[in-house]
């Protein structure tokens, strides 16, 4: 055998050492959650999920026209995967957390082959040190702490699956490139890949533009006598199914979150922007929800958005005009965390998350071994191995987290002590869901913000009344009257809920802990007409008219319920009857409400709307004026 190419074939391989033992180290972490329950959004995705369990075979092409899972995400490939799972091994967490493990394997020679291939174009004069480069990368990329939560939490499949097709889209990019344009094949191949990535997590989109930017690069490198014009149409592709999958997503999807503009909105932008670099590159411990608005350091993370925005602006310049990888990889950066920061808003309990930089992360690493080369080869190492033995301690501290919902919690409390949402999700989740009263106060007073802490205080105190005072002493009129005051101050959301969506999953929260203590008042007190009526008005109120109807219906057939509110019971009952579309049932309540002793005279009202509805136009006119009468 020739000894010069058994070196030569040590040395191909010789980068690959790095690579394994990155992985076997992020292994080696990740395999302490292996026998973790399901955590959290579990129950939604799988454990609850009964209509995706219930899939047949022959069926499974329904996950690509609707959604299959509680929360009303569209993601079909991120559910075929969990019904692999399911189907092969039942609810056994173990399996599912195995499945992320092996996505996540498979990213990594992704991301060693992406490093080398884009290494090669930007710094075609040290080719030769492309292997290690990538090599370095993807032993980084294996121990950023950022992909904790991702990997071992495993609602977290949609960011691994999504990564990886992400990956296998940019490196079909760049094997696309010949000489006077795109390869069709490696083209089509690149944009199914795209849309694979899409079909895993919808966020994906944002992959669109950087391939966009690879393909525009490959064009202008042709001489511009040899340019042909259609092949730009290989980048408007992508950019047409990112657009056009992403309208098909949002369509779909039944919740909507109001639009809104301001100075708030544009900060918060920005300081998402600085916390999402700042966890990047950092090697700070990891948390489950982040204070972003509430950190102290806020205006510099607004500052640090502001810098990676102007940096993006100048290496997106730069990379126009002289082919710059440090450009390239910041605008890459700040494109892929586009779909994170905001612009269009959406509902997270936390306005930044680990998981969202699971592919921003390469662009990051990439960079920072870039900049790094430019040292002596001593310096580089260490300053390299620093970061990886900073990341690497990360990485085996966070997964000892995810054993339960509550300690994760209480890892986010101990980091942000005072901060109002991970209190708020120990108190209801966990606290009171058990009956911890004690505790449930004593949480709630660690919150440093008094009107918060006031809230959940008194949160704590209606459950107390619901649950102890109305079911020992067996009258519920207190426990009604402190729900309805709750009610009435779930009607005056703060502003702050327009641009800090943390503060309206707070809102939410409430009104859901809310509509659980009228069921119980009406579960204990089956029998009681005055319950009845209320939970019935409550939910009118809330816009819940098919159970209204339910509710009012069985107050009025009860012979109990007093007459001071029978004509308010019926006028209820009509107005729910209306409300769910059954216009010609609701006319007969509503005439009775002004038959009572008192009448309901705010029924000539509703009249006036059912008579309009029904093109009843003289009789509309009639009730109208006697509602104009009534309220003067």
């Amino acid at each position: 055998m020739n000894p010069m190419s058994s070196s030569a074939r040590i040395g191909k391989f010789s980068p690959w050492v790095l690579v394994l033992l990155g992985a076997a180290l992020a292994m080696a972490a990740y395999l302490q959650a292996l026998h973790y329950p399901f955590v959290s959004d579990d129950a939604a995705y799988i454990t609850e999920n009964n209509k995706l369990s219930g899939l047949h075979f022959a069926d499974l092409w329904r996950l690509f026209v609707e959604p299959y899972n509680r929360n009303a995400e569209f993601l079909p490939l991120r559910e075929l995967s969990y019904w692999f799972d399911i189907t092969l091994f039942g609810l056994n967490p173990a399996a599912f957390r195995v499945h992320n493990m092996v996505l996540y394997l498979l990213c990594l020679p992704l991301v060693y082959a992406v490093t080398s291939g884009v290494w090669r174009y930007f710094r075609p004069a040290d080719a030769a040190g492309a292997p290690w480069v990538a090599a370095v990368v993807a032993a980084l990329f294996a121990l950023q702490p950022s992909h904790a939560e991702a990997v071992v939490w495993i609602s977290g499949r949609k960011d691994v699956l999504s990564t990886l097709f992400s990956l296998l889209a940019i490196w079909l990019a760049l094997n696309s490139k010949r000489g006077q344009g795109l390869a069709a094949p490696y083209a089509v191949a690149t944009l199914a890949a795209l849309l694979a990535a899409m079909l895993a997590k919808a966020s994906a989109f944002a992959v669109a533009p950087v391939i966009a930017l690879l393909w525009l690069l490959f064009w202008r490198d042709v001489p511009a006598h040899s340019r042909r014009r259609s092949q730009l149409l290989w980048p408007l592709a992508g950019l047409l199914i990112a657009a056009g999958v992403s309208a098909i997503f949002a369509s779909i999807v039944t919740s909507r979150t109001p639009f809104y503009f301001g100075v708030e909105a544009v900060t918060r932008s920005l300081a998402v922007l600085g916390w999402l670099s700042r966890l990047a590159i950092s090697p700070e411990s990891r948390h489950y929800l982040y204070p972003v608005f509430e950190d102290p350091y806020l205006p510099a993370m607004v500052a640090l958005g502001v810098a990676i925005l102007a940096a993006a602006a100048v290496g997106a310049a730069a990379l126009w005009r002289n082919r710059s990888l440090e450009g390239f990889l910041i605008a890459v950066f700040v494109l892929l965390c586009i779909p994170s920061i905001q612009l269009i808003p959406y509902q997270p309990p936390s306005l930044v998350s680990d998981r969202w930089l699971a592919l921003a992360v390469w662009p990051v690493a990439l960079l920072l071994v870039t900049l790094s080369w430019r040292l002596k080869l001593r310096p580089r190492a260490a300053l390299l191995l620093v970061v990886a033995l900073c990341w690497g301690y990360q990485t085996v501290e966070r997964p000892r987290d995810w054993r339960s919902f509550e300690t994760l919690l209480d890892a986010d409390l101990r980091a942000y002590p005072g901060y109002y949402m991970p209190a708020v999700y120990k108190i209801v989740g966990i606290q009171l869901a058990e009956g911890l009263v004690r505790d449930a106060n004593e949480t709630a007073n660690r919150i440093s913000d008094p009107a918060y802490r006031d809230i959940m205080l008194g949160m704590i105190r209606t459950y107390y009344a619901v649950h102890v005072d109305a079911v020992r002493t067996g009258n519920p009129q207190e426990a009604m009257s402190q729900l309805r005051k709750v009610f009435i101050e779930l009607q005056q959301k703060p502003d702050q809920t327009k641009w800090n969506t943390p503060i309206n999953i707070f809102w939410e929260k409430r009104r859901a802990v809310l509509e659980n203590e009228w069921r119980f008042l009406a579960s204990s007190f089956p029998g009681d007409e005055l319950v009845r009526y209320h939970v019935g008005l409550w939910m009118l109120d809330d816009h819940r008219y098919r159970n209204a109807v339910i509710y009012l219906r069985a107050a009025i057939e009860s012979q109990r319920l007093p007459d001071v509110v029978r004509g308010s019971a019926y006028r209820s009952l009509g107005m729910a009857l209306l409300g769910s579309g059954h216009a010609a049932e609701a006319e007969a309540p509503l005439r009775v409400a002004l038959e009572q002793s008192p009448p309901d005279l705010q029924a000539y009202c509703s009249l006036a709307e059912l008579y309009k509805q029904t093109g009843r136009s003289e009789e509309a006119l009639r009730a109208a004026a006697n509602c104009r009468m009534t309220n003067q």
